[in-house]
């Protein structure tokens, strides 16, 4: 996340406490990414590219650290659970090209919720404090994550990155539209199609409070694995993520 995005997020995050005040979408998990294939000799990144790596790595930590922290803060909600993880996988992706292309990992050797740049820090605090107050409020800081992330992926792709960077951050960018659409049908009180969760209405399983572990509203929703064999049909040779 560019600090233009920080900046950015943390003012929707403020505007989204202040709407809370007066207040009392399982997307499909991304794929496991693997090691990239060997490369004989990757050129270094060039510094606009290392500080957008650097940058979306340090975001998908917070998106899956904040997301893990509200699905403890709310009961287990399965949006948060399943995203969580996929969350997780995407910032597989994004170390796996830091790995490739020599960058230094800014998460190397921190824990959840710790961070090297001050912003991200206070975005953590932040974010966290307003989704905990209510769950619309906790849908709504995952709305703002995942508009804030499109915008940063969408962002480096306009550069034309090199065609292994392009094809894993197009992947990542279509799963965070995924999760923006889960977030947002939550919130709108929408039961969620097969596709994110058959059966969910307001990000829970029917007739439980909880979903992880199988059944409606896991990772292992109905068609899943029919859309990755047509997601992977067209995947790029160079994308680090099957």
């Amino acid at each position: 996340m560019t600090l233009t995005g920080i900046r950015r997020t943390a003012v929707a995050a403020s505007a989204a406490a202040l709407a809370l005040l007066g207040w009392t979408g399982v997307a499909q998990a991304a794929p496991t990414p693997v090691p990239p294939p060997p490369v004989t000799a990757t050129a270094g990144a060039d510094a606009a590219l290392a500080e957008s790596l650097t940058s979306l790595r340090e975001e998908e930590k917070l998106a899956r650290d904040v997301y893990t922290a509200l699905a403890a803060a709310h009961d287990q909600a399965a949006p948060f659970v399943n995203i969580a993880r996929s969350e997780q996988r995407h910032y597989d992706a994004v170390g796996l090209l830091l790995s490739r292309y020599g960058i230094a990992d800014p998460a190397a050797g921190r824990a959840a919720g710790a961070y090297a740049d001050p912003d991200f820090q206070a975005l953590h605090a932040s974010l966290v404090a307003t989704g905990t107050a209510s769950l619309a409020g906790a849908y709504e800081v995952g709305i703002t994550i995942e508009t804030t992330d499109i915008a940063d992926l969408e962002a480096t792709l306009a550069g034309n990155p090199p065609a292994d960077v392009t094809a894993a951050l197009a992947t990542l960018l279509n799963g965070s539209r995924n999760h923006l659409a889960a977030f947002t049908a939550a919130k709108d009180g929408r039961a969620l199609g097969a596709r994110d969760g058959q059966g969910m209405r307001n990000g829970r399983a029917a007739g439980s409070a909880t979903a992880p572990g199988g059944g409606a509203g896991t990772a292992s929703a109905p068609g899943r694995a029919g859309g990755q064999r047509r997601a992977a049909a067209g995947r790029p040779s160079t994308c680090p993520i099957p």
